[in-house]
This record gives C-alpha cells, structure tokens and sequence, in this order.
C-alpha cells in the first residue's frame, strides 16, 4: 500500500567540523506541509536545508502551485537558520514565494554561499535541468576551494560522482530520486537522472553524500516502501547521533 504518513529519519556523520544537527527537507511540492512542521516544531534542529522543489513552478508546463510552501515556510521553528536552493519543479521564481521566505528569514543560496558564525560554510548549487545539463562548475570550484567545513545543497544527487566527489565539499544534502518511488529489496526502482535501479535514492553515501526520498507523495504514481521523511543528520567528530 502507498506510505501516507511522514517520518522522521535520523543519520549521524563523522565530521571535521563543529557538532550540529540539521533537517534535510526536499521535495514538497504539494505535500502535507503541516506534517513536516509539526515534526520541525516538536523537535527543532540547529540549521535547516532545503534542497529544492519547494513548490511547483516547471516553465514548461506552465503552471504555479504554492500553497504548500507558503504553510512550510510560515510554520518554520523560530531562531533556526534556513537555507533553500531551488530544484527543477521550483525553477522559476514566485513573488508570493519570495515574500514568504523572506518573512520567514530563509536565506536563498544559487550559486552563492553564507557562512555560519559555527564555521560552517553552506552553498547553494542550482538545478541545471533546464540548461544543459551541467551544473555549475565555476562555482563549485570557487566553494570547494573555501577553508572550513563546508556543506553543499544541490537538488540533484546524480550530480555528485561526477561534478562533486572530486571536490574538497565535506557534505552535499540532495533530493530529488524520491526514494526511487518504489522500493524492491529496499533499494528503489527509477530516479529521473540515474534511471533504472538509481545509486543515489536514500541515506547517506561515503559518508558525504545525504539524500531524502522527499515530502511529497505523487497520487499518478504513489510511493511503495520509500516513506516520505524528513531527514535529521548529526554532524559530529566522534560521528555519534545527539
């Protein structure tokens, strides 16, 4: 039967930078958002991330949905830093959408970066589903040759064994495969940009890779063992959950 309800998942991450724990969200579209604030209320992180398809704005096909990011970013626990970077269902932008996310004090990264006052660097890597194809590379270069401990968000897992891992980024937190949408033998069927069988679909990966299977849950082809989530990663030295 398709998971209905959002969970709450936790990973914890050896890290050479200072403790922090952070929600990983990705992928609302048009969710349950008053799930996911509940969940971020009860038990409020130290940073948030938003790794793109907030709401619905694909150019092609013409169309805007955002009232689910509109209830997301007006429910956000006060005082956490938030940082979004757009996908490719949120590519164009909204001024009802821009409003809220700067009533809500949430810090928009595309190709740019904000450093914490913990040291921790965090970069917005926009989607390049649009444009080629290619994300990119010029910024990437310029974050990853950045001192500190630095966090990417980019939508796209697909883009980290080619554009990423070479890199000195010490986290990249993507979305995106959505779990895979269905899960045989837990690992998941299809991702767009991986295809048949995806990597990249769930968890975390060599220890710098975190991918959430998403917020949404898509009625034309509902989800089967790949629960909707929002995802809690433990940055830590001795790489312990807090």
């Amino acid at each position: 039967m398709p998971i209905k309800k959002i969970k709450k998942t936790e990973y914890a991450i050896k890290s050479s930078g200072p403790t922090v724990r952070l929600a990983l969200l990705a992928d609302l579209h048009r969710g349950r958002a008053d799930e996911v604030v509940r969940i971020l209320r009860a038990d409020p992180p130290d940073l948030i991330l938003i790794a793109g398809d907030l709401y619905e704005s694909p150019p092609r096909r013409g169309f805007f949905d955002y009232s689910s990011a509109l209830t997301l970013l007006s429910g956000l626990p006060a005082g956490v830093p938030t940082f979004f970077c757009r996908g490719n269902h949120d590519h164009t932008p909204h001024p009802d959408v821009d409003a809220a996310l700067a009533a809500a004090g949430v810090v928009e990264l595309d190709a740019t970066y904000a450093t914490l006052p913990s040291g921790i660097t965090v970069g917005g890597l926009r989607s390049a589903h649009y444009t080629g194809k290619v994300p990119d590379l010029a910024f990437l270069n310029d974050f990853a040759a950045l001192p500190g401990y630095k966090i990417l968000i980019s939508h796209h897992p697909e883009y980290y064994p080619k554009y990423i891992r070479p890199l000195k980024i010490d986290l990249t937190v993507s979305g995106h495969a959505h779990g895979g949408q269905w899960a045989l033998f837990r690992r998941g069927l299809f991702a767009p940009g991986q295809g048949i069988f995806p990597r990249y679909t769930a968890g975390v990966y060599e220890g710098r890779l975190a991918v959430s299977r998403g917020l949404a849950n898509d009625v034309r082809v509902p989800r089967i063992g790949t629960p909707r989530e929002v995802v809690y990663l433990t940055l830590s030295p001795d790489g312990k959950r807090r």
